[in-house]
């Protein structure tokens, strides 16, 4: 058959190829030459179609993904800007501020006299602006978020009290603060992509006054305070889930004993200098904060581990952040979860299949990692693999969904095709991985199928050269 040359194919070889596929389904050669009489024909879907379907003999001969793969990025590619523009479009409607924020007050008002607050009585706001007095325009408000356990109300007390305070004694009107509970399980706090923020906290126009709203409340009239607040809490979220990710690529790098690049895309090379999946455009920005930030500590701090604690206790632009440790994944061999974690927060729990006794416990780190393990994303590896510390232990994707939950592995972790595709975009290589039983909630903590996390994945990171042998 033809495969190069000016001349297209004829009609008659392309009805031998189809009818040669009836009885070969498999040849994926078949399915590469038919595609090639679909392009050569200006058929371009058909032949996308046949290339999708040649899978590795596609890539070898065209030296590139497939055109599913490059649709696949595409669509990230999009899903990044879309994201991108949504933040911007949050934080200029944050930056718009008018003295009518005052008059949205609620049913309820609470008042606190300076200094330490004593039991908040409500009243009614009697005072209104008066046309005649002098209106300036009201400062940009970055809200302060406070994240609390649902479980726990003396924290949620405490929170409430600290706020009421900054607030009460703010003249100007330029501190506000959300409280967001947080599901908990346990010593856990479950991580929302898509917090909702159950009070919000702000001066009131009397001075020396908070009003506090609560927003869970049906009969709360504060609908306008209530989606703000919302849209705020969802970008900040964001936000810190990004610089999360941020830091802990540089932590993993400092860790292997290397310095951090100034840029993030050095580090999303082919295989084996894969050590990220592929570029976060929104958190390459925090990453460039964050190699800062490691660089100047070198002029007071000459401790690299000290200088690691520093790192994770700074502010950033994006303000306070809920998380002070590099994500780590932990693998409970008793509820069959793989968690991805920072402190006291589980930020992804995953259900997983085990070996039993076969999977062994301690500590780990990921020290490789591979898209089509064995050339193939519906092989017994699935899509994706991470070797634990240069042993024949890895976390990878499966043939065998209905082993998820089970032992029935020779001692690696199983997951799903999207979970594995996931986390693979979300950990860096030297991530700290640490197997043992008894520590984690039998939850799921993920974002929905549609909003998974991923990046634009960057291309050649499978190892043709290898056949991985993993106790699989």
């Amino acid at each position: 058959m033809k495969i190069q040359g000016e001349s297209p194919f004829s009609e008659k070889d392309q009805a031998y190829m189809k009818k040669y596929l009836e009885s070969h389904p498999d040849s994926r050669m078949a399915w590469y030459l038919l595609g090639k009489q679909y392009e050569r024909a200006g058929e371009n879907n058909k032949a996308n179609y046949c290339f999708n379907q040649a899978g590795d003999i596609y890539k070898a001969f065209e030296n590139g993904p497939l055109p599913a793969e490059t649709a696949a990025e595409e669509r990230s590619l999009r899903q990044q800007a879309f994201r991108h523009r949504q933040l911007v479009r949050q934080r200029r409607q944050l930056a718009i501020r008018s003295v009518l924020l005052l008059l949205l007050l609620s049913s309820l008002l609470i008042a606190i006299p300076g200094g330490e607050a004593a039991a908040p009585a409500f009243q009614k706001a009697t005072e209104e602006v008066k046309p005649s007095e002098e209106v300036k325009e009201p400062a940009i408000v970055i809200p302060i978020i406070e994240l609390v356990g649902k479980n726990s109300p003396d924290a949620v007390g405490n929170a409430l009290k600290k706020a009421v305070k900054v607030a009460s004694q703010n003249e100007q009107a330029q501190t506000n603060t959300l409280i967001i509970e947080q599901e908990q399980r346990e010593r856990w706090l479950l991580w929302s992509r898509s917090p909702e923020p159950s009070m919000s906290i702000r001066p009131a126009a009397t001075k020396g006054q908070a009003q506090v709203d609560n927003l869970k409340l049906p009969e709360c009239e504060c609908k306008p305070e209530r989606d703000k607040a919302n849209r705020y809490a969802k970008a900040w979220a964001a936000q810190a889930e990004s610089t999360l990710i941020a830091r802990s690529i540089v932590t993993a790098v400092i860790r292997s004993g290397a310095e951090p690049p100034p840029r993030l895309e050095t580090l999303a090379k082919s295989y084996p200098r894969n050590r990220i999946a592929g570029v976060d455009s929104l958190a390459a920005p925090y990453y460039e904060e964050a190699v800062k930030q490691w660089n100047s500590s070198a002029k007071t701090t000459p401790s690299r581990s000290e200088r690691l604690k520093l790192l994770w206790a700074s502010k950033t632009k994006a303000g306070k952040q809920p998380f002070k440790e590099a994500l780590r994944i932990v693998v409970d061999k008793r509820s069959h979860r793989l968690a991805l974690i920072s402190g006291d927060q589980i930020i992804r729990s995953y259900k997983v299949g085990l070996g039993g006794k076969r999977t062994p416990e301690g500590k780990f780190t990921i020290s490789e990692k591979v898209v089509n393990p064995n050339g193939s994303a519906t092989g017994a590896f699935g899509s994706r693999g991470m070797t634990l510390s240069n042993t024949l232990y890895a976390i990878h994707g499966t043939d065998e969904p209905d082993s998820i939950g089970a032992n029935r592995s020779l001692g690696c972790v199983r997951m799903t095709r999207q979970d594995v595709e996931e986390l693979y975009d979300l950990v860096p290589i030297g991530t700290e991985v640490q197997i043992t039983k008894g520590v984690l909630p039998d939850v799921d903590v993920a974002p929905p199928s549609g909003e998974k996390y991923q990046v634009p994945l960057t291309p050649k990171q499978d190892n043709p050269n290898k056949i991985y042998k993993w106790l699989g």
